[in-house]
Order: structure tokens, then C-alpha cells, then sequence
């Protein structure tokens, strides 16, 4: 059985990774210098983190789905696990640490571009052991992904790989979005994660994160490195340029829905969602790919109630079966 053929078996999703508040300024035509300060036009403090958009956006498409994190016990870390319950996210491997919720500053440009600064606090405490007090969470589920690996400071790519290990040996796929690496990338982590890859199902890094991975710069000579290395699916996302999936040696690539980008912060993780849910369905990739493009499209489209419901992600992604036949239209008066 494929791995695809798997995911279209299962049902239940467990998220293992980080939950913080973005606190989002939107609107900044620059950054700083030190010393000087530049206005937006507005904020947010948003319950996120890479597990926790992930999560609401399959809560709202209507996936069973638990996380498996930690909270600090403050007026944040409340937030968060209310915004996760409303999405119907199972918050019981959640658990709540003395210390202060991880908050990250998002820098919102006008056109939606985003720069981060980021105190991960109790991230800091979350740890192997952790997981492994929830593993009948993982158990459960038929889909483990790991997620903001790098917010994670006690989840080093070792740990990771046995943690994915021992979920792929107890019959779980395996889905990896490490997120950026705040330290650079150095040697010593490239290999790490490109040896934790070797237990990945599932792998969906952006094109920056491809590129420090392989020191290629398209998305397709990324993916095809990507690949070699155990997963039998790599997504690269690009975002404007679109989405890139490589499997069974073959590249295929789907553009970017047009949209105002009016804030991008979580993008990646609702287009993760998106594709995830397409290989639920069992659909073939390509419709995997318009759905995820769908469901970023809209996202980033809404500064308010931004995770879209699976029916109005459907509605978009048809936009792309629309445009396809207006080509092959064209394509037909033209030969004629």
C-alpha cells in the first residue's frame, strides 16, 4: 500500500509542536533601526504557533484532530486553549507549565510579507517526556505530524527521530514541517534533520527552509534531494509562485490562487492543513495541491475568522478546474 493509499485510510490527526500568541503588527512599510520606531495600522495577539494554526484550520475543515503541547499558566496560554477548543481540537495532551506562554512578534509588510521575533518561554520545557506522558494521543490518531520543531529547543533532531521512530513502528504516518531555523542552519542540523527524514512520510518545508536544507534553489531540484531522503511525498511551498509536490520521481506544480495577501502569518500551516486533508479524501495530488493553495488563498485574504470551512476552500479550488478549461478553450479556438 502507497503511502497515499495509507492516508486515504485514515482518520484521526495528532499535532505534536509549539503553541504561542503572534502578536501580529500589520502594516509596517519597514523595520527599524535600532533606536528608531516605525507605525503600523494595526494588531492582533493570535492564539498560533505552527501546531496551533495547523490544528484549527483541520478542526475547522472537520478533521478529528488532538495536540499534543504546553501552555504557560497566564492570560495567553488560557487564550490559546479556548481559541483550540472552538475549533473542536482535542486539548487534552495540552498541558499547562508555571512559567510564561512563548509569544512571537510578527511584522506584517502591506503587500503580507513577515518578519518574526520570537521568546519561546515555556516552549523551552516541553520536552521528550512530555510527549511520551501523552503517547496515547498519538496512539489514537491514524496521523502524527511534528510541527515548529525549531520553536522547540529540548526537540533536537535526534529526539525527533526517535519520537517519529517509534510512531511509524506502531503502524502512524509521519508529517514533518520543521518551520526556520532562528541558529542559521549550521552543518550539524542540516544533517540531523536530513537524517530524521528517513522516518517522514509526509514532508513540508517553504522554499527558503528546501534551500538551506539542499543548497538548491528551485523548488523541484529541492524536492527531488528532499526525496532522496526517505520521504515519499515533499510539498515545497513557494508562496506567490505557488506549490511544488514530488512523488514517485515526478515533480508536479500548481500556481498560487490570485488574492489580496493582506497578512501571511500562518499561511504555510493552513496550506499544510489543506494538503492533508485532500490525502484524507484520497484524492489525487493534484487536487491535494488546489486545495492547500485554496485554503492559504483564503487565509491570508482575512484579518478576522481566517481559517475557511472545507465547503468555501472547495469552492475555491474549483477556481482552478474553471481556469483550466478556459485554456483548453482557448487552446481549441486557436487550433481550429
Amino acid at each position: 500500500m502507497t503511502g497515499q493509499e495509507k492516508f486515504a485510510a485514515a482518520r484521526r490527526v495528532c499535532v505534536v509542536g509549539n503553541l504561542n500568541i503572534d502578536l501580529i503588527v500589520r502594516g509596517v512599510p519597514e523595520l527599524p533601526a535600532w533606536g528608531q520606531e516605525v507605525a503600523g495600522t494595526s494588531h492582533v495577539a493570535a492564539s498560533s504557533g505552527q501546531a496551533g494554526y495547523l490544528a484549527m484550520a483541520l478542526g475547522r475543515f472537520g478533521v478529528p484532530v488532538s495536540v499534543v503541547a504546553n501552555v504557560g499558566d497566564d492570560a495567553f496560554g488560557r487564550q490559546i486553549l479556548g481559541d483550540l477548543e472552538r475549533h473542536e481540537v482535542d486539548i487534552g495532551a495540552v498541558e499547562t507549565d508555571p512559567g510564561a506562554t512563548g509569544i512571537t512578534v510578527g511584522i506584517v509588510r502591506p503587500d503580507g510579507e513577515r518578519a518574526f521575533v520570537s521568546d519561546f518561554a515555556c516552549l523551552h520545557a516541553f520536552d521528550e517526556a512530555l510527549v511520551l506522558r501523552h503517547w496515547d494521543r498519538i496512539a489514537a490518531a491514524d496521523v502524527v505530524c511534528l510541527v515548529g520543531q525549531f520553536c522547540l529547543s529540548a526537540i533536537t533532531p535526534e529526539v525527533a527521530t526517535r519520537l517519529l521512530a517509534r510512531a511509524r513502528a506502531e503502524g502512524k504516518l509521519t508529517v514533518l514541517d520543521t518551520g526556520w531555523d532562528p541558529a542559521g542552519w549550521p552543518p550539524d542540523t542540516i544533517r540531523g534533520v536530513r537524517r530524521l527524514l528517513g522516518e517522514v512520510d509526509l514532508f513540508l518545508p517553504n522554499l527558503d527552509e528546501a534551500r538551506a536544507l539542499t543548497g538548491r534553489e528551485t523548488p523541484d531540484a529541492a524536492a527531488e534531494v528532499l526525496a532522496a531522503d526517505g520521504p515519499e511525498i515533499v510539498v515545497v511551498k513557494s508562496g506567490a509562485a505557488g506549490s511544488f509536490v514530488r512523488v514517485d520521481g515526478a515533480t508536479h506544480a500548481l500556481p498560487a490562487l490570485p488574492t489580496e495577501v493582506r497578512d501571511a502569518v500562518g499561511a504555510g500551516d493552513t496550506f499544510d492543513a489543506g494538503f492533508v486533508y485532500g490525502l484524507l479524501q484520497g484524492w489525487p495530488l493534484a487536487a491535494c495541491l488546489a486545495f492547500g493553495n485554496a485554503a492559504a488563498a483564503i487565509y491570508v485574504s482575512r484579518l478576522t475568522d481566517r481559517f475557511p470551512s472545507a465547503t468555501e476552500t472547495a469552492a475555491a479550488a474549483d477556481r482552478y478546474r474553471s481556469q483550466a478549461a478556459s485554456v483548453s478553450t482557448r487552446e481549441k479556438g486557436s487550433i481550429s
